[in-house]
């Protein structure tokens, strides 16, 4: 027999990190986004808000 696949706690992992969008008040989420030599943008971990466009690198 194999192994099953130990997963985390979903529920659990989203909750430490409610924060709101300091401009539209709206609840943000961290990504990661990949580098853009176009629009100039470093790739990384960000705050992202998708209701009004608001990113913060961490």
């Amino acid at each position: 027999m194999g192994k099953v696949a130990k997963t985390a706690d979903r529920s659990k992992a989203g909750e430490s990190s409610e924060q709101a969008c300091p401009k539209c008040g709206k609840p943000v989420r961290v990504v990661k986004r990949v580098r853009n030599r176009q629009l100039h943008i470093a790739g990384g971990m960000y705050l992202s808000c998708s209701a009004c466009e608001f990113a913060e690198k961490l």
